[in-house]
């Protein structure tokens, strides 16, 4: 996601967090004061270490005026998360220590020790930080769910209108979904598997390819195995899933990747590494979608419509729920003030 915004967008996230600052609080602001929501302190501290961590994972440099715009944007959500936690608080919905253990335990499913320690010191936090996050986390989408996820409803004549509105959207090509665990000969500075495996000669490539279709012809999970060792970086952490391709995206990778792709049945693994320009390929076919008209009958399009139009109205209902409690609450912006004041 690109974090630079256009000088109109600055000014006017500039003065939309502006609005409501004539609150007055009983705490004191000090050099390291961001913001006061009610009674609680942001600190700039807090929002410092938020703007490194996005800096860092976007790689991108940014003038002065969009560094300020990326802080404005984090205390925002800051502040949001606070009026949130607040009105959880107060209907007792905050997380429990079982809920943030279980949410911190899918979190770190993925990772070896090793490399979880790893990631770690990359992002310069501690477990319990990430911990504190989650808290929040679990504890605002609690509250969602009571004041807003549990009361939606979608009607048998919205998904009939949708249905109408969009039947061509339901008319897909033939496709396949498919997982692979990809190994190249040349050393990828971009490999992002657990391990840490890349192989790079031409001899390392095709060994590691032949272990690798050993380990899951006598039955390894193919999703954890591209986890661990596959260098593809886009797909290695959903577990080496392409989601659905096209006829005419397998050609463009060749005409054996084609053959054997279409020779294979759900759930079955092609039994041999497919060597490619890109490098060898270990293949599993995880669906298959024949193409043409769904009708509105079908099953799968019920439940894709259902969820669409849930998801649309929560966002919207969400969005609202924030600027009504947001009105409730006292909130003086202060990094905003000192903004304006410098320009």
């Amino acid at each position: 996601m690109d974090i630079k915004l256009s000088q109109y967008n600055t000014v006017t996230l500039i003065i939309i967090l502006v609005i409501g600052v004539g609150c007055q609080s009983g705490i004191e602001i000090s050099p390291d004061t961001a913001a006061i929501v009610n009674d609680t302190e942001i600190k700039l501290s807090e929002v410092q270490i938020l703007f490194d961590t996005q800096l860092r994972q976007s790689g991108q440099k940014l003038s002065s005026e969009e560094a300020s715009t990326l802080k404005l944007s984090i205390l925002g959500q800051l502040m949001n998360d606070e009026i949130l936690m607040e009105r959880a608080t107060e209907q007792d919905l905050t997380a429990t220590d079982a809920e943030v253990s279980t949410r911190f335990t899918t979190f770190k499913k993925d990772y070896t020790e090793e490399k979880f320690q790893e990631f770690l010191k990359e992002q310069e936090t501690t477990e319990e930080q990430i911990k504190r996050r989650l808290y929040r986390t679990v504890t605002i989408e609690k509250l969602y769910n009571k004041e807003i996820t549990s009361k939606i409803s979608v009607s048998e004549s919205e998904i009939e209108e949708h249905f109408s509105k969009n039947k061509a959207n339901y008319n897909p090509p033939e496709g396949w979904r498919l997982r692979h665990i990809l190994v190249t000969d040349k050393k990828d500075p971009g490999v992002n598997n657990i391990r840490n495996d890349d192989a790079t000669t031409p001899d390392e490539a095709r060994k590691k390819a032949k272990r690798l279709m050993d380990r899951l012809l006598s039955g390894e999970d193919f999703a954890r195995l591209a986890q661990e060792y596959s260098e593809d970086p886009l797909s290695t952490p959903r577990g080496g899933d392409l989601g659905f391709v096209t006829a005419q995206q397998l050609d463009a990778v060749g005409p054996t990747f084609k053959r054997a792709v279409k020779g294979l049945k759900v759930e079955q693994i092609y039994p041999k590494p497919i060597p490619t320009n890109y490098g060898y390929l270990l293949l599993k076919l995880i669906a298959k979608e024949k193409g043409g008209q769904y009708e509105l009958t079908s099953p799968k399009v019920q439940a894709d419509i259902r969820q669409t139009i849930f998801n649309r109205k929560e966002n919207i209902l969400k969005t609202a729920y924030l600027q009504v409690v947001r009105n409730e609450a006292k909130i003086r912006n202060v990094l905003a003030e000192k903004i304006l004041t410098l320009h």
